[in-house]
């Protein structure tokens, strides 16, 4: 079957015999070959929402966040990587138990109120209740970078990235804690950990690009 161009294109154009002419020229294409080959490239552009329901508990959470950190690391838009963001923590902050993520909510709550006495003994309830929750210490350790006890902050982020290798608030976090201790190469590395997770987060990627600056000497 011949692909036919728009007549009306060439009726404006070009006599009648050298119309036919045209025509007769025009390859050959498989329309239906062709009309499948779009339809697949439109399924990856716009990928259709996948059914976890046949999986346990445990294997349908790391499902889902590994499809959710592909989209992460393909976005390059901020916005649309930040709803991704927004997903992956969804899927983080459900610790498996209602009364731990009942506490954390409270701790998050008084630490952003400035209460930062009972978002302590809040976290630290979370991370005692269930030490193997990633997120517990990653806010645990925020907590402890920004009270200057950078000894726990290490340990805690530490044990935070262990459990979830891909916790870019964690990563984040390491790299400002390391920069606080003046180890800038240990710092740019956990940078570039965090970036490689979330290329689209701006705070890191400006860390990332003065330190990567100051390593090859260019500032100081």
């Amino acid at each position: 079957m011949k692909f036919i161009v728009p007549i009306f294109l060439l009726s404006v154009f070009v006599t009648a015999p050298a119309q036919a002419q045209i025509l007769d020229k025009l390859p050959e294409i498989d329309i239906p070959d062709a009309i499948n080959k779009l339809d697949e490239k439109l399924e990856e552009a716009l990928e259709k929402p996948k059914d976890y329901s046949h999986l346990p508990p445990a294997a349908e959470r790391e499902a889902r966040l590994k499809d959710l950190f592909r989209k992460l690391k393909k976005e390059d838009d901020a916005d649309t990587a930040n709803l991704v963001a927004e997903e992956i923590w969804a899927v983080w902050l459900d610790s498996g138990s209602a009364s731990v993520d009942l506490v954390l909510r409270r701790a998050t709550a008084a630490d952003r109120a400035g209460n930062k006495e009972l978002a302590r003994r809040l976290y630290d309830n979370v991370t005692t209740l269930e030490p193997d929750y990633a997120e517990g210490w990653s806010r645990s350790g925020r907590l402890a970078f920004e009270e200057e006890d950078y000894d726990r902050a290490v340990v805690e982020i530490t044990k935070a990235l262990i459990i979830e290798p891909r916790h870019f608030y964690a990563l984040w976090t390491l790299g400002n804690l390391l920069e606080n201790l003046n180890r800038r190469d240990e710092a740019l590395a956990a940078y570039q950990e965090a970036h490689a997770v979330y290329p689209a987060m701006k705070t890191v990627k400006e860390r990332m690009e003065l330190l990567e600056s100051y390593v090859a000497g260019d500032v100081l």
